[in-house]
């Protein structure tokens, strides 16, 4: 039908969504092309012309509409900046809530964050925005250490590293800038929360 008319797909693909307005030349070239009337069609309506094929060879497609992005749920805890001792600080509040995309629709203790810190560049930039929960986290995955609060910090330090090794007496992870391994005192952890992988998230 582009082809026919002289436009780009794309101009095609906009009529169809209704994100532009068709000209009245282009409709009267579009219905000469599927072999309907002109004035009906600008009605919004499908009537065949005498020597149009039989109604059976013609498809008529509806709006699908766009895809459920799914619900406003989930929780995004709010950080404050930890300095060169971590990445951030739990602050203790739900600052919002996010949507809740086709991957997670069915986990129940799913939180988001956004990355503050760098010590994972480029995987995660500051500012970026991180599913967590799911299943605990194994080696290889990327996660987030919750550590418990201290006089000096009652609320907890927090740190977005990738698990390389547990154990009951160390928790080993590494980071990319620097590249660095670090090892947690488990005795001074809170919780280590999976990152979850973006392909996951979305469902693929």
């Amino acid at each position: 039908m582009a082809d026919h008319v002289g436009v780009s797909v794309q101009a095609v693909s906009q009529w169809e969504r209704g994100d532009n307005q068709i000209t009245m030349e282009n409709l009267r070239t579009v219905a000469a092309f599927l072999k309907i009337d002109a004035t009906a069609a600008y009605r919004g309506e499908v009537v065949l012309l005498d020597d149009a094929a039989p109604p059976n060879e013609v498809e008529r497609v509806s709006d699908v509409g766009r895809p459920a992005l799914g619900p406003l749920d989930v929780p995004v805890l709010g950080l404050t900046v930890g300095g060169s001792s971590g990445d951030f600080s739990f602050n203790g509040e739900i600052i919002g809530h996010v949507r809740r995309p086709a991957g997670i629709a069915n986990l129940s203790n799913v939180f988001a964050l956004h990355v503050l810190g760098d010590s994972m560049s480029p995987r995660y930039e500051p500012g970026d925005m991180v599913y967590c929960g799911g299943r605990p986290p194994v080696p290889g995955d990327d996660c987030v250490i919750e550590m418990l609060p201290t006089e000096d910090a009652p609320a907890g330090r927090g740190f977005i590293k990738r698990l390389v090794k547990r154990s009951t007496s160390k928790i080993l992870v590494s980071q990319f800038n620097p590249s660095a391994e670090i090892d947690f005192d488990p005795r001074e952890v809170k919780a280590v929360h999976r990152v979850i992988p973006w392909k996951e998230v979305l469902g693929f």
